[in-house]
This record gives structure tokens, C-alpha cells and sequence, in this order.
């Protein structure tokens, strides 16, 4: 299985694929970063996937207007090019040999993508390593780093003050010294088969540990052996895309089989697994050796003829996508690791924020009913705002002044100028604001109730099945579940209730399916009024946006608790391998039938 873990789930994956096939003879992983992130570093790495992903949608955009065809070469294309120049579109010159090029000249022919340090001496296949070049200096460049070319030699500093609008990441490759830094680096299979983060050394370390660290040869003398191989992330991508194997999971944005990974279906960490698991060191050293034999004029040619043609096996990919629809995947619930009582005493941790930052004042509206006070910065008021103004002086004085202003600047225009001339409200920073929300009470000591904070999230769903037969849902917030007083109000109410389903987000599910039929899906959220969200288990990406986006075939599961007794919804489990243990329909009617058969 591929997945993305800390050591403490290693530990439990390992254990369980233990006991069930025993010790393997080799373990392959691919340990290309840390294996666990802190939660900023996470929302770094959200924030540029989703910066790229802008972007490059952006770039089709721009690829359909010029008639040329949306796909991952061209705006790779797009990327490079704007990348010569990113400020002055006009002023993008090949960095080799300082000549112009022009947007028309990307589908011309007259460019290339080239390695900047060779591919066939680094197998560096990263973005990292790429730039736009014109097919008349690549030729020039052959199989050399941008240092090595000796007819450069004379001309080398406009070279370098060219490559300095690069990326930082690209203009370190221009230095002198470039090949030779990568060399003392240890080269390709040395920097790539160790790992040097430290978690993932931690991984290593710990898998070696099934196995001694001496074997007996055939000739009985102890030698070291490797079991634990690691390939390196970059020739996995080379290996699944010139296998064909990208198109085994279908891009539903695009309406065709997908030619890069797939990122919206988690099945795509198996295809992963696949390839991470055919790769051997001999393999490895084969593509590194006759690299290093041939041209790097054309590397997808280059690739096809040592890789493409020759799968681990006729049938591999067959075999594969057969694997892949059988495949359940495994989702970690987050419910957090503090109990009731462990909240009280500060021990643990909750699966959330108990309710939100901002405190509420309570009071009452014009009309008696109970309101949530608070304060607002005035420049961010909007005419919207307006009526939940708690100064009526106020509320009436910024209504006249705004009558009528439809454009925004002209709002915050109107505004500054009433905060600085207003003779009352004169240099006014903050405004009460009244709000008709549900809030939970703040009480003293004496039980009354001088202060509220908006619920931040909800903890828990559950359905109760009362004597009648019916389902009936109860949303427990996250404030409520950690309360040691807390008590189930529908419970309470209705003492012969037995709860059915207790579920919480990225718990497992299965039911029936109207057109699908048998589902597996996992918890993705629930609300107050009692529905619940679910998304297939091989759903992946935002599926908030992709819920929202007509052109993507996906769409949230969405049912009430009545409804779920209709498809045969239950909790299910998938353990750390993928084996699914799922316990039936727990309706009464069904529980009941199933025991009188076994009687």
C-alpha cells in the first residue's frame, strides 16, 4: 500500500501486513519528503498546489484563445516561457543564446524543452531542471552543463546575467561549479537511494529492523544485505507515464482519460505502489548507464525505447487496472485523543476548535428577542451591514451616506470621509453589531449568563432507530461532546432508542447506492438540520469546489437519517492495508432476521 504516514501509522501498517502475509523478502517505499508535516508547513504546501493549480488553469485558458490544444506538454510550454522573463513578456530571450522568443514560437518548432543539467548524467526530470531554449543552442548545448560549453566560455557572464530571471532554484544550476556540486552530492543513485530527510531515515532505519543486519552467503560468510529498497519519486513519475499507466484512472474535468496523474482519485497512490514495487536497483542502474551513453536531444524518445516497451511483465498494466477496481481505500479518522473528563483536567486533544474566537455579548433588539453583540471594524461595513448596527443614530447616518453608491471604492471613499467629518461619530474605529446567531452561553459563578461564543464545528452524528422503526439523527457539537455534564437530549426523550450509527468526519460507510449500488464512501461533514455528507472512498482534491463545478461528474452524497435507513447505510472499518470488515445493515428488522437464521 502507498500512503502518506507518520512513523506511529508505519508502525501499525507494517504490523498488520505482518501478520497477515508474513515477513517480505525486500520492502520497496519511496520516501521523497519528510513522511509526516506540522499543520503550517501542510497549509504552505496547500496554499502553492492551489496557487499552481490557478495558474495553470490560466494557461489553458490561454492555450484554447490561441487554438492549441489544452494539455500538460503545452503548458509546460506556457510555464517555461513566462518563466524567462515573468515581468516583461516582450523581453523573453533564450538564456543560451540572448536571441528573442516569441509566444508564436512555442508550437513552431523552433523551441526546446531542455535539461539544464544534463538528464543523462543527473536523471534530474524536475520542473527544477527545466528551461525554454531555441532547438539551435540545444543543439550547441549537447550533453553538457551551461558551465561546460566551451564555445559559451567567451560570453558566459551575459549567460549568467540572463539566467538571473530565472528562479532561484534554476539560476544555482548556471554556476561554475554546478555539475561538480552535484557530483560531490553523490550523484544519482547514491543522493536518491538514501534518503536524507531525517523522518524518512527514521523510516528506513526501522524497516531494516525485520531483518538481521549480516546474512550467510552461499558460501556461508556473513555479508550485509539490502532488503528495504528505495526509489526515488521522479523515476516513479517516469516509469508510470511511459507505461501508459496515468490513463488507467479517467480525468472527469477533462472528459478523457487522464495523461497526467490523476490527483482527484486517491487510487493513483496505488498505481504508485505498483511501479515503486517493480523498480529494482538493477533497474535503476540500467536507465542511469545507457543514459549516460546516449544524446539527451530527446528524452521522451529516450525514455520510451529503455522504458515503454518493456513492462515488468506482458500483462502488467491489464493486471493493474484490474487491482485498482477492487481497491478500498483507507481513510484516518481525526476524533482527536481527549475524553470528556480528560478536557476538564487539560489532558489531550480535541478534534477541533470547541466554538469560535470571537466573543458575543447578549442583549436584546427593539422588538425583545435576544441578540449576540459585537464588534466590527468600521471600514470593513458594507451596505449589508447596515441593519445590524446597534446605534440607530449610526445606522441611519451611514444609510444616507451610502444611498445610492454601488461601486466599491466609492464606498470605502464615502466612508473615510464620514469617519473624518461626522461631528458625532468623528474618528469612529469600531462598530456594535447585533445578530440574531445560536450561541453558547458563558455563565459565573452564580449561573448567569454574561457572555456567548458562536459553535465552532460539529463532533459527532447519530442515528437512533426508536420501536417504530424510523431513523432519527442527533448532531452533537463539539462544545457539548467535551462537557463532562453532557447528555444525549434525544436519548433523554426517548429511553428505548438504540443508537444505530455513531459517525464522525472521515469515518467509513457503506450503503446501497440508487444507481452505483453497494457504496463505499467516507464522512465528509454534517450540519444542524440533520443532513449528512458523504464522498466515495477514491474521492479526492477539493471536494467542495469540484461538488460546486458542473463540468466535474462529482457530487456530494447528501441524506437525512431516514434516508440512510433506505440505502442500508453502516459503519464499516478499513484497516491500515485495505481489507474492508464490513458488519451488514443494522436496522432492528435486519438484526433480527439474522439472528433467527443463525438460531
Amino acid at each position: 500500500p502507498t500512503v502518506h504516514i507518520g512513523l506511529n501509522q508505519l508502525r501499525r501498517l507494517v504490523n498488520t501486513l505482518l501478520q497477515r502475509h508474513g515477513k517480505p523478502r525486500y520492502i520497496a517505499v519511496e520516501l521523497a519528503r519528510d513522511l509526516q508535516l506540522s499543520d503550517e508547513q501542510k497549509r504552505d504546501i496547500n496554499r502553492t498546489i492551489a496557487k499552481n493549480t490557478r495558474a495553470a488553469e490560466e494557461r489553458g485558458k490561454k492555450l484554447e484563445e490561441m487554438g492549441q490544444h489544452n494539455n500538460g506538454y503545452n503548458r509546460l510550454l506556457l510555464k517555461l516561457w513566462e518563466e524567462l522573463n515573468p515581468n516583461h513578456p516582450e523581453d523573453r530571450v533564450c538564456i543560451y543564446s540572448g536571441e528573442p522568443i516569441s509566444v508564436e514560437m512555442l508550437f513552431s518548432g523552433a523551441v526546446d524543452i531542455d535539461h539544464i543539467l544534463p538528464w543523462s548524467r543527473t536523471l534530474d526530470d524536475s520542473q527544477a531542471n527545466k528551461i525554454l531554449c531555441l532547438k539551435s543552442a540545444n543543439r550547441q548545448k549537447r550533453n553538457r552543463a551551461p558551465a561546460e560549453v566551451i564555445e559559451w566560455q567567451d560570453r558566459y557572464d551575459e549567460i549568467l546575467a540572463l539566467s538571473a530571471r530565472l528562479p532561484k532554484n534554476k539560476r544555482l544550476r548556471f554556476a561554475n561549479n554546478a555539475m561538480e556540486k552535484f557530483e560531490t552530492d553523490g550523484g544519482f543513485l547514491a543522493r536518491q537511494l538514501t534518503d536524507t530527510q531525517y523522518l524518512s531515515r527514521m523510516a528506513r532505519e526501522y524497516l531494516e529492523c525485520l531483518y538481521p543486519s549480516e546474512e550467510p552467503d552461499q558460501h556461508g560468510e556473513l555479508k550485509k544485505r539490502q532488503h528495504v529498497i528505495v526509489s526515488p519519486g521522479r523515476l516513479t513519475e517516469m516509469l508510470r507515464r511511459n507505461w501508459g499507466l496515468n490513463s488507467l484512472l479517467p480525468d472527469s474535468n477533462l472528459g478523457q482519460m487522464a495523461q497526467a496523474k490523476n490527483r482527484k482519485d486517491h487510487r493513483h497512490h496505488a498505481i504508485d505502489a505498483a511501479v515503486v514495487g517493480v523498480t529494482t536497483r538493477r533497474l535503476l542502474k540500467k536507465i542511469s548507464h545507457a543514459a549516460s551513453q546516449l544524446d539527451n536531444r530527446d528524452f521522451e524518445n529516450l525514455v520510451t525505447k529503455m522504458v515503454a516497451d518493456n513492462p515488468p511483465w506482458n500483462d502488467f498494466r491489464t493486471d493493474l487496472q484490474k487491482a485498482l477496481g477492487k481497491i478500498a481505500v483507507s481513510h484516518k479518522p481525526d476524533h482527536g485523543t481527549v475524553s470528556r473528563k480528560g478536557y476538564a483536567t487539560g489532558m489531550g486533544q480535541t478534534a477541533g476548535k470547541l466554538h469560535n474566537d470571537t466573543a458575543y455579548g447578549l442583549g436584546t433588539d427593539e422588538a425583545g428577542k435576544p441578540v449576540a453583540v459585537h464588534r466590527k471594524p468600521f471600514l470593513s461595513l458594507l451596505p449589508k451591514d447596515l441593519p445590524d448596527i446597534r446605534d440607530q443614530e449610526l445606522r441611519t447616518a451611514l444609510a444616507q451616506v451610502l444611498d445610492g453608491v454601488k461601486d466599491k471604492k466609492a464606498q470605502q471613499e464615502a466612508m473615510e470621509k464620514f469617519r473624518k467629518t461626522h461631528p458625532k461619530f468623528k474618528g469612529i474605529r469600531r462598530v456594535r453589531m447585533a445578530e440574531t446567531l445560536s450561541i453558547i452561553p458563558i455563565k459565573d459563578r452564580n449561573g448567569k449568563a454574561y457572555k456567548g461564543y458562536k459553535g465552532d464545528a460539529n463532533y459527532r452524528y447519530d442515528v437512533w432507530e426508536t420501536l417504530d422503526g424510523k431513523w432519527h439523527s442527533e448532531v452533537v457539537s463539539m462544545f457539548d461532546a467535551h462537557q463532562p455534564d453532557w447528555h444525549s437530549s434525544f436519548h433523554q426523550d426517548n429511553p428505548t432508542a438504540r443508537r444505530v450509527l455513531r459517525l464522525q468526519q472521515n469515518d467509513m460507510v457503506a450503503y446501497e447506492h440508487p444507481t452505483d449500488g453497494y457504496t463505499i464512501a467516507r464522512v465528509v461533514k454534517f450540519v444542524t438540520d440533520g443532513r449528512i455528507y458523504f464522498a466515495n472512498h477514491k474521492e479526492a482534491g477539493s471536494l467542495k469546489s469540484r461538488d460546486t463545478d458542473k463540468q466535474d461528474p462529482f457530487k456530494y452524497f447528501i441524506k437525512s437519517a431516514n434516508a440512510l435507513q433506505k440505502v442500508n447505510c453502516r459503519q464499516i472499518r478499513i484497516d491500515p492495508a485495505g481489507q474492508v470488515f464490513d458488519p451488514g445493515p443494522q436496522d432492528r428488522a435486519t438484526k433480527l432476521k439474522q439472528k433467527r437464521a443463525t438460531d
